[in-house]
């Protein structure tokens, strides 16, 4: 009789025991996945830069340059579609690093690669965005003495001319290559995160993830997050934006060169795969 209940008790304990245990992983694994998932697992569906054209073929230089829109820098000079194997994406945008035409923007004497914005008509009100792409770096790529800059996300004021800046958020690598996260705020400050993470990969593909949400006005509550291949690699909580609420996301700052002249030799060129931006 005694073994009966001993053996009654273990069982019962064992059962607490366990259901202990499911109910405080389920509880880790929710609160996990809030945390690490990128952003395009949480987000909307997105919406694709396409790269090709209505025929099914990859855009032409002035095809891409009408499909970005607004004011654009270096795109028919710099940019091309280029058909590609092996990649996530049968046609990749090619960037080559090499200054601008003489003359283009005056204003900046080190202006190399491509610059454009691309905002989705229906995303002028966004709050928060997740813009993601996969990013190719030639073998041995020469991260140069300042780093570089690759595509981000822009925001403006409600109901203003979509291609104002006034503010922005894009991935930049340093001169060791090492990833870091530049927030360009509505107050003229500029907000940098570099990650502890390696340098970023070259020889092949490498996914990019993106995650930007606003602030509520008055208060330092925006965060700012970068994913490379799935893992988060920079992570900005407490960022003020923006300082009103007439400031919302506007689209893709699509913006890839050196933040100075290129290296000498020149190192030929970058390809992405076509942007996905998806918000709320």
């Amino acid at each position: 009789m005694d073994s009966a209940k001993h053996l009654q008790l273990m069982i019962n304990t064992a059962g607490v025991v366990v259901s202990i245990f499911i109910v405080g992983y389920v509880a880790y694994a929710a609160l996990r996945t809030e945390v690490d998932a990128p952003c395009s697992a949480r987000f909307p569906p997105a919406t694709r830069f396409s790269l090709q054209n209505s025929s099914g073929k990859p855009l032409t230089a002035i095809e891409l340059q009408a499909r970005a829109g607004l004011r654009d820098l270096g795109v028919i000079d710099n940019a091309s579609v280029v058909s590609v194997g092996g990649a996530p994406s049968a046609e990749a945008l090619q960037v080559k690093l090499r200054p601008l035409p003489a003359g283009a923007d005056t204003d900046d004497k080190d202006r190399n690669g491509i610059e454009f914005r691309w905002a989705p008509r229906t995303m002028g009100n966004a709050s928060s965005a997740c813009l993601s792409y996969s990013l190719l770096l030639p073998d041995k790529f020469p991260f140069g003495n300042a780093g570089g800059f690759l595509p981000g996300v822009f925001g403006g004021m409600r109901q203003a001319d979509a291609s104002a800046n006034a503010v922005y958020v894009q991935p930049q690598w340093d001169s060791n290559g090492r990833p870091l996260m530049v927030s360009h705020l509505q107050s003229g400050d500029i907000h940098r995160t570099v990650a502890k993470a390696e340098p970023l990969p070259t020889g092949r593909w490498t996914k990019i993830e993106q995650e930007i949400e606003l602030n509520e006005p008055g208060k330092a509550n925006g965060r700012v997050r970068l994913w490379i291949d799935g893992q988060l690699a920079i992570e900005a909580k407490e960022v003020e934006v923006r300082k009103d609420a007439t400031v919302a996301l506007s689209g893709v700052l699509a913006a890839v060169g050196y933040r100075q002249l290129p290296p000498q030799p020149q190192p030929g060129s970058i390809q992405m795969s076509p942007f996905e931006v998806s918000w709320r």
